[in-house]
């Protein structure tokens, strides 16, 4: 049996609600936890960027991409807290040629953060952001302030490479380091949380261990309460199951799962695993005690010309874009184009996106989920949503295919038509009579469905809507 909270705890945490809610700011769909909202409406975020660390890009380049991106009806970006690409600015103050000093600010990364901050928000495009990418100093050590050798601050030694300055900081209680460390995310975090439309990850692909996801998973949420902010946190593995894992089993220190790790061909499914994956962790997340809460997935891999053997090929990013959404994740992002990871804001991802917003003001996903009635006919492949009774919808990759949908309800009329995602054009709805045959019903129970094959072998979406 559990425990009663003090009325004063219950008040407190309700009021707390109201205040995010009255806020506008993005937190888990009140009316559907498995999405999130912002400004008091539900929306699933989906988007793609050439970049993890758009905030470091020129300003005309950065509202370039952004309206790009609002114009297909995208609305999420990734923001890795990252200075390893050349021409990067660094957090602290060169003084001389060679030198930083740890204790300076350099204002232009400051103002450059601040912008991007304001460039999203004026666009209703929500961020997703790493506050820490241990890439950053394991390829850049050498170059990086943090390094004594270019620093006034810190003799040498003290810092010795990038697993020492972040491991380091916890495990030998190197006050020094963690010092510095806390005044950076304090910094960061002064502006960030004047921002309402900011979700947060603690570290790319978490290669830095449990203790450090929850050190500041903990220590980022006390200084939201310092403010009364309501804040939601996650931590991305590099295996997605053990992220869904991580978080499920600390779930009063994150609030949504991040699975990108299962968007990319070596870590993660290929096929229709990948969606079974999704559909799989959802129903574990939703018989836990918190219940459903949002799944993200903000890097979708899988390079244009499939040169990049871990990541994957480009059509495989466009199906699973596709995938993620109909196994009921909250959200998905193309990854960047950079190293032949992903495919960014590329042609084809911005045919994907365009169709994606298309498909969403069409169909109540939020009323929907994953549903496994179909039947396949041959060999297909299609991947479904349902509100038994109302509507229903199916992703089609690229191919002939068709598959008997099963209304489960006695229906008697519906409509279908079919979204063309490369030519972004909807079909005229075609009206079906739904064929119940009874001459079976007494041994089989009642024969069903609804015949939906796709007009040609190209990628599409149909949506079915029950008329009687």
């Amino acid at each position: 049996m559990k425990k009663q909270l003090p009325f004063f705890i219950i008040f407190v945490g309700f009021h707390l609600n109201l205040l995010a809610q009255e806020s506008g700011d993005i937190q888990p769909y009140t009316e559907n936890s498995w999405y999130w909202q912002h400004n008091g409406e539900p929306l699933v975020l989906f988007g793609g960027s050439d970049n993890d660390n758009l905030w470091q890009w020129k300003k005309e380049r950065i509202k370039g991409h952004l309206d790009t991106l609002q114009f297909l009806g995208g609305n999420y970006v990734r923001n890795t807290m990252s200075d390893r690409d050349p021409g990067n600015t660094f957090a602290f103050k060169k003084i001389n040629n060679d030198k930083y000093d740890l204790n300076e600010w350099n204002k232009e990364y400051w103002e450059k953060l601040e912008f991007f901050f304001e460039e999203t928000q004026k666009r209703g495009v929500v961020i997703q952001l790493t506050l820490w990418d241990h890439f950053d100093l394991s390829g850049n050590f050498k170059s990086h302030p943090i390094n004594p050798e270019n620093n006034i601050n810190w003799e040498r030694g003290l810092v010795k490479d990038y697993s020492d300055y972040y491991g380091g900081s916890l495990n030998a209680e190197n006050d020094e380091v963690l010092n510095l460390q806390k005044k950076y995310v304090d910094k960061l975090l002064s502006i960030a949380f004047n921002y309402g439309h900011i979700l947060y990850n603690i570290s790319n692909e978490s290669s830095l261990g449990e203790d450090w996801e929850k050190f500041w998973a903990g220590y980022l949420k006390d200084k939201a309460s310092e403010i009364d902010k309501k804040v939601f946190v996650t931590s991305m593995h590099l295996v997605s199951s053990n992220g869904v894992r991580f978080v499920m089993s600390n779930n009063k220190l994150f609030d949504f799962v991040e699975i990108s790790q299962n968007s990319q061909d070596s870590k993660g499914a290929r096929g229709r695993a990948h969606y079974e994956n999704v559909v799989k962790w959802r129903r574990i997340i939703e018989l836990s005690e918190e219940g459903p809460l949002p799944m993200n997935n903000e890097k979708i891999y899988g390079s244009a010309d499939g040169r990049n053997y871990s990541a994957g090929h480009g059509k495989e990013a466009e199906d699973r874009f596709w995938k993620n959404i109909f196994g009921g994740a909250a959200s998905a992002r193309f990854h960047r184009s950079e190293g032949y990871w992903g495919i960014g804001l590329s042609e084809r991802a911005q045919v994907n996106i365009k169709a994606m917003n298309m498909f969403l003001e069409e169909f109540d996903i939020f009323s929907a989920g994953p549903y496994e009635g179909i039947e396949f006919v041959a060999e297909a492949e299609a991947y479904a949503l349902a509100n038994i009774g109302k509507e229903y919808a199916v992703y089609f990759p690229a191919g002939r295919y068709s598959v008997e949908l099963d209304p489960w309800e006695y229906v008697k009329k519906v409509s279908v038509k079919y979204l063309d995602i490369d030519s972004g054009e909807w079909s005229e709805p075609e009206i079906v009579e739904v064929s119940w045959e009874e001459e079976l019903s007494h041994m089989f129970g009642y024969q069903r469905g609804v015949s939906i094959t796709t007009p040609d072998n190209k990628s599409c979406v149909a949506v079915i809507k029950v008329i009687e």
